[in-house]
């Protein structure tokens, strides 16, 4: 190197021309090693602590052996997108993975047209086959509201949207109907949206008309029946809960003085009982717009929660309490339950409703109470049946909330979808795959098209900038020699 060096000085930089077709040489070489690169398309080298920009050993592990062809569609992104980057090691793990970038729609109507994309639209759709899942742009980042630092959750969704749409089989989802329940297609668009989005079968199911809960239901969701059911519904709900059947009910509060004592004899199989009456929080840190019955609940870290439990919590609307029998009870039905949602201690219950006061009445209970729960029953040595019971359902709902000039549903508030479509993936033994959450600990800056070009000009011009003032200087100096 030392006498290469020397040559160059002695034969090359004492003649003008030379050193000029060296600066051309070196100028040629630098713009050719650059396209090359960009031709080979090489992923960036990830100097990140935590390797923000390296797909994990879980997702390698998790997609190695999936042999259906899968496509992954940015739509609205551009090259230099970091999502790029990261899928480009999807295919490099598995060729059977494929992306697509798709800077303008207008390009693709026929996933404009599929997909209902408009034109300012940034989402990334993952497709197997007839399945796919949509990804907005805003669910690949959340929050850590303990730390307030962002978190990148891109590979853990897209590494569960490939799984969840690669799987074989799909769960069956049941809404019961035919006793004033909240409808799918009307009170539960955005939940029955997502649930189908997760590659979920979803039905209606009133057994008034089937004479028993299907033997391919995942999941029985009940959700705020106002009228009892007759008997023969209790003895097919029984049926399904005594061959292990899954459960999750939904209940907001009804005040009608009717009794529904076939309703409470299924909840009497798990200990549970769903009280009248409405909670009001006095604690100013759990509700919202000072408003107490607009409830943040305490949130215990459970299969449903263990990703939302510090980032916001949930948001709920009118809520009950619910009252479990005693623990000797409990021993006696074989049930065990898990507290999820609990209010604070300043919390109010209150069954006179017809009294609008936010402060403290003379027939308020004052303390914690339960709101969320789940319960385990043992129907056998092989065979348990599980129900999620929240004394709350307007937070799963299209119900509007307004904020400022607009009204955006209550299931779109804080992890509301998130708790919700949490419950059925733990009944269905599908949970997410693997939590992958990587912390920005900043929030992600976006060149513009204007600032991206300079970029780029600086990156190559100030090279060969350096380069030609370093020439002119050294000629002058050798001139006044």
């Amino acid at each position: 190197m030392k006498k290469f060096m020397e040559i160059i000085k002695k034969k090359w930089l004492k003649d003008t021309s030379k050193t000029v077709i060296l600066v051309a040489i070196l100028l040629i070489a630098f713009i050719g090693i650059n396209t090359l690169i960009q031709k080979l398309d090489l992923t960036d080298i990830d100097v990140t602590q935590e390797k923000r920009y390296t797909i994990s050993e879980e997702t390698k592990t998790q997609i190695k052996n999936i042999e259906q062809k899968v496509v992954i569609y940015l739509i609205g992104y551009n090259e230099e997108t970091s999502l790029s980057d990261l899928l480009k090691q999807y295919t490099k793990q598995n060729e059977n993975i494929t992306h697509e970038i798709i800077k303008d729609i207008q390009d693709r109507p026929d996933l404009k047209s599929k997909y209902q994309i408009t034109d300012e639209t940034q989402v990334i759709i993952v497709e197997a086959g007839d399945r796919n899942k949509v990804l907005t742009a805003q669910e690949l980042i959340t929050y850590d509201y303990t730390t307030y630092q962002q978190i990148d959750v891109s590979e853990q969704k897209v590494t569960n949207a490939i799984v969840g749409i690669t799987i074989e089989d799909e769960p069956k989802i049941y809404f019961l109907t035919g006793h004033n329940e909240y409808g799918l297609n009307t009170n539960l668009t955005v939940l029955n949206a997502y649930l189908q989005n997760e590659v979920n079968k979803v039905e209606t199911l009133d057994l008034l008309v089937k004479n028993e809960v299907p033997q391919d239901a995942d999941v029985l969701v009940i959700a705020s029946p106002t009228k009892d059911f007759v008997d023969g519904e209790v003895e097919k709900i029984t049926t399904y809960i005594n061959k292990g059947g899954k459960i999750l009910w939904l209940n907001d509060q009804d005040f009608s003085t009717q009794e529904r004592p076939n309703i409470q004899k299924i909840l009497d199989l798990y200990g549970v009982k769903l009280d009248k009456g409405i909670v009001l929080e006095q604690d100013d840190s759990k509700m919202i717009a000072e408003t107490p019955n607009f409830i943040i609940p305490n949130i215990t870290s459970t299969k449903a929660t263990k990703d939302i439990a510090t980032d916001g919590g949930v948001l709920l609307i009118n809520s009950g309490k619910i009252t479990l029998a005693d623990d000797e009870k409990l021993e006696e039905l074989k049930v065990t339950n898990e507290t999820i949602l609990t209010t604070s201690e300043k919390s109010l219950f209150r069954v006179n409703v017809a009294n609008t006061s936010t402060s403290k009445i003379d027939t308020d209970q004052e303390g914690s109470f339960t709101i969320a729960s789940k319960l385990t029953k043992q129907i056998n040595d092989d065979t348990s049946s599980s129900m999620y019971i929240v004394a709350n359902n307007l937070f799963a709902t299209d119900y509007p909330i307004a904020t400022g000039s607009s009204q955006v549903p209550a299931i779109y508030f804080y992890n509301n979808k998130d708790f919700t479509l949490n419950m059925i993936s733990d009944l269905t033994n599908r949970e997410d795959t693997i939590t992958i959450r990587k912390d920005t600990g900043t929030i992600t800056y976006t060149a513009t098209a204007q600032q991206n070009t300079i970029i780029k000009s600086i990156i190559f011009t100030m090279p060969a900038v350096i380069i030609i003032v370093g020439v002119v200087v050294w000629i002058l100096r050798r001139r006044r020699k």
